[in-house]
């Protein structure tokens, strides 16, 4: 094969790797993307995210946003944990939260840290801002765990996803 027709063939290759944008996917691209099981069902929502009485069942709105800050089935118990104990629906959750929770799960899980809960909410302490989205901030900078932590949504993906189904167990 010659150097023109391998060039060509690796880059028509990378075409089909380049990710489509988030809100440009279908449900079934967007359940193969994030790894979201056959029996959790998924639908998409543009309008802003309903309350947690109104979602009837085992469903829960979560941002698209946070979905491309890390967050991915099954829900690390760190995540499960932190919705528990905080009881903040994950609709007014900012991606930072996402990013510092699956960090901070990743980190445990691939240096055997056992990270719980308390642990991480020492290092990082949240924070209430506009429209009630609550984020994390870390109090001890040369103590955090994961660095480079959104401040701002302004740029990131609209809409919400609903989740419904046996995501609970998950």
């Amino acid at each position: 094969m010659s150097a023109t027709q391998e060039a060509t063939s690796s880059g028509s290759s990378e075409g089909a790797r380049a990710k489509k944008s988030i809100d440009k996917l279908s449900v079934k691209e967007f359940r193969e993307r994030f790894c979201i099981p056959n029996g959790v069902m998924l639908e998409f929502l543009d309008r802003e995210a309903m309350s947690t009485e109104k979602v009837e069942g085992n469903a829960i709105s979560f941002a698209k946003e946070q979905f491309n800050a890390g967050l991915w089935f099954p829900l690390p118990s760190l995540f499960k944990e932190f919705l528990h104990f905080t009881q903040i629906p994950p609709a007014y959750i900012h991606p930072n939260i996402v990013r510092v929770l699956m960090g901070c799960s990743v980190l445990s899980l691939l240096y055997n840290l056992d990270l719980s809960l308390l642990e991480v909410l020492f290092v990082y302490s949240l924070k209430k801002g506009k429209n009630d989205i609550f984020s994390m901030a870390a109090d001890l900078p040369s103590l955090q765990l994961v660095t480079e932590l959104p401040d701002s949504t302004n740029r990131g993906v609209k809409g919400h996803v609903l989740v419904r189904g046996i995501w609970a167990g998950l």
